[in-house]
């Protein structure tokens, strides 16, 4: 009877537990399609632009106030409501500076004119001299109407209609020409002095033309002057093409994941999945609720996270697993497991979260998005991947279904197997260490002297120019690009054309300064007449000013999340750990940078971005090795050197797994978006696999390394002063 019972209520729990996983799939598989398509995308993935302007007084020597800079905000922003602009950007970055940016917007030229054209209406004579200008005109006297033969005119009325008068009546029989800005709109004879302070703009081609002209008349022109310093403009077409080539390699990306660890964990591999899936959708939730502006790097974070999201999972399982081995229960190697990995798992996503919001506060409005993306995706992995996973294997234990070890991926012939540590050790990695700095020193070296021979291929974001990519979309030769660009901007040095894309429809390159939009429009026209009205483009300038400023932060941000990062580790464990990941660190920083440099593959912003991450996830691998070494000397007696060489051996070993686990899962995703993601991000995917294989390396042969070779010294001196 107690049988029957308690197989009842092993089944009851069991299906309730089926039935509930049931349930919230249903429930995120008719929401997933609605939620997605409420999340507001960038315009690097919708097309459309994004300018910083420098706001300059009109009066010379006068200085930017607070006023200044919010009226020539609102200026702008009626300008862009001319444009038909759903949900335009316009922010003001002190002490004199306006940040516009724009999602969506299909007719991205004559939106950008509109923005920053001066609009200052003037009347001259004959001589050149203004008569009078556009502040004079009545509120709203600009209208469009048509003439005899229906053709659109600007009908223009005054406030002082004596004043116009007299201006028409001193100017009878001769020229009074109307200017917008420099631009002449029309240069009409006066015939007859005009009582009624009304006149006319002749010459519009559309109504749309006249309508838009009469707006912008009626706003008015800005109160300041507005100059360039940085303008990223992408295609709407481009846009589209990013998401779907990056959404492509997040779905294999993701799918490599889940087969990786259903494959390896068996059953709480399985619920690993599960959580993964709810992780994701979670995710789209919160981006959703928080309004965010779902960027290119940060869907690369967002892929990122999945890989991250399982390194939880993987060091718990590890455990589980280890202590499985060991003899233990199922239920007492899963609840040591928790026990063992927690404090692990909530450091290592400390310190990324360390090195993100370093990146909140030093990056470029791109990459706070990816930052904002990544911290949001470690929160909630916590919640999913850690408390989420647990909780749920709990649940299925509780049922006492999943009884072998096979459950689990641990075959019974090496349970309670004893091994000597001799046999653990399957290289003397400590006694080796010497080779291993050599590798590191030999590839810091090499890229030394790539830097100084050849330089670093440094990017526009910190070097000043302009990238110019074009979609050709049919075969082309780069030569005739070249030419046409030499044809069309004579003036400015540019390195040569290169091809990209799975089919080489791109073409790019980089000039040396800055290139006015002017040309660039000049540029997509003619290579327009040569191949065809699909040709567009997506460019990216930067001033010097902007590109110096960059410099600074990417330096700050990189030796600050360093810093930071040490102070905490060393702060958990102790001073030498903390040295030795500041160490490990610099050299994840500089083995990518010295590949990049031997291999001239670009440096940009989003460089910065990978680095500053793998100096967060890097240290996650560290974290699991030292405080394996920590828990190892509670239990071993280390009395001498060899004693202590012999620990940190076997605590490499006993985590081996673990380390190259978890960066096989985020070394997949980033090879993904390497191979099949969009270009975009090339240089931050391509940063994060060497970053990754770096700090993978230094995790295992740098840091504990450094680790023992401090620790040495440290018994030198305890051995000395015991002699004395």
């Amino acid at each position: 009877m107690k049988w029957g019972m308690g197989f009842m209520i092993k089944w009851s729990r069991l299906i309730a537990l089926v039935a509930l996983i049931a349930i919230a799939f249903f429930l995120m598989g008719t929401t997933t399609d609605k939620i997605a398509k409420d999340i507001r995308l960038g315009l690097d993935l919708q097309g459309g632009f994004e300018i910083v302007y420098h706001v300059e007084p009109l009066q010379q020597g006068a200085a930017v106030t607070d006023d200044l800079l919010k009226a020539t905000a609102a200026m702008i922003e009626q300008r862009v409501n001319i444009g038909g602009v759903t949900e335009p950007e316009v922010t003001i970055e002190n002490p004199d500076r306006i940040r516009v940016k724009l999602a969506g917007v299909t007719d991205q030229e004559s939106l950008r004119n509109l923005i920053d054209k001066p609009a200052v209406l003037t009347f001259r004579d004959s001589n050149g001299h203004t008569v009078m200008q556009g502040t004079d005109l009545a509120p709203n006297g600009a209208s469009v109407g048509f003439d005899d033969l229906k053709r659109p005119v600007i009908g223009l009325k005054f406030n002082a209609a004596d004043k116009f008068r007299d201006v028409t009546k001193a100017n009878l029989h001769r020229n009074v020409a109307i200017y917008l800005d420099d631009t002449m709109l029309t240069n009409p004879v006066i015939d007859e002095v005009i009582p009624d302070g009304s006149a006319q703009i002749r010459g519009q081609r559309t109504v749309e033309e006249a309508n838009q002209l009469a707006k912008i008349i009626n706003a008015g022109a800005l109160p300041s002057k507005l100059v360039q310093l940085q303008a990223n403009q992408v295609g709407a077409s481009l846009g589209a093409m990013s998401l779907d080539k990056t959404l492509t390699a997040g779905y294999i990306g993701f799918v490599a994941v889940l087969l990786f660890m259903l494959a390896i964990y068996r059953m709480p591999g399985m619920i690993a999945n599960i959580t993964l899936l709810v992780f994701a959708y979670i995710c789209m939730v919160m981006l959703g609720w928080m309004e965010a502006t779902l960027t290119l790097p940060g869907i690369a974070g967002f892929i990122l996270s999945v890989g991250m999201a399982v390194d939880a999972n993987i060091i718990t399982y590890e455990r589980i697993q280890e202590e499985i081995r060991s003899g233990k229960t199922i239920r007492s190697s899963f609840r040591a497991g928790q026990r063992h990995s927690f404090v692990t798992i909530i450091d290592s996503h400390v310190t990324t979260i360390i090195a993100a919001v370093v990146l909140l506060a030093f990056g470029s409005s791109s990459i706070q998005g990816f930052s904002i993306i990544l911290i949001m995706t470690l929160v909630t992995s916590l919640l999913t991947n850690v408390y989420g996973s647990r909780l749920l294997l709990g649940q299925v234990l509780a049922t006492n279904t999943c009884k072998r070890p096979g459950w689990f991926g641990v075959k019974r012939e090496n349970i309670a197997v004893q091994q000597d540590e001799r046999q653990i050790v399957k290289f003397d990695i400590v006694k080796n260490r010497r080779k291993f700095y050599a590798v590191s020193l030999g590839i810091l070296l090499i890229g030394l002297v790539t830097m100084i021979g050849f330089g670093l291929n440094l990017g526009v974001d910190f070097k000043a120019g302009t990238r110019l990519d074009l979609m050709i979309g049919k075969p082309f030769q780069t030569a005739d690009i070249a030419a046409v660009i030499q044809q069309d901007v004579p003036s400015v040095d540019f390195k040569p054309v290169t091809t990209f894309g799975s089919k080489q429809e791109w073409a790019t390159t980089t000039f040396e300064k800055p290139v006015v939009k002017a040309d660039l429009e000049r540029i997509q026209h003619d290579l327009q007449q040569k191949y065809g009205s699909q040709v567009s483009r997506q460019e990216s300038t930067v001033s010097p000013v902007i590109a110096e400023e960059m410099v600074k932060k990417a330096v700050v941000a990189v030796l600050l999340a360093a810093l930071c990062i040490a102070i905490y580790i060393a702060f958990r464990f102790q001073l030498l750990f903390g040295i030795a990941c500041v160490i490990a660190l610099l050299h994840d920083v500089f083995i990518p940078m010295a590949l990049f440099s031997v291999f001239q593959l670009e440096i940009d912003l989003t460089f910065i971005a990978a680095m500053l991450t793998i100096v967060g996830y890097s240290i996650n691998d560290t974290i699991v090795i030292f405080d394996r070494i920590r828990e190892n000397l509670k239990t071993t007696k280390v009395r001498t050197v060899e004693d202590l060489q012999q620990m940190v051996n076997v605590s490499l070993w006993q985590t081996m797994r673990r380390s190259l686990f978890t960066v096989a899962t985020v070394f997949v995703t980033a090879l993904s978006i390497a191979v099949l993601g969009s270009e975009g991000i090339r240089s931050f995917s391509l940063a994060l696999i060497f970053g990754l294989v770096s700090g993978t390396y230094s995790s295992i042969f740098i840091a504990a390394q450094v680790w023992v070779t401090l620790k040495k010294r440290e018994f030198a001196r305890k051995q000395k002063a015991a002699i004395e």
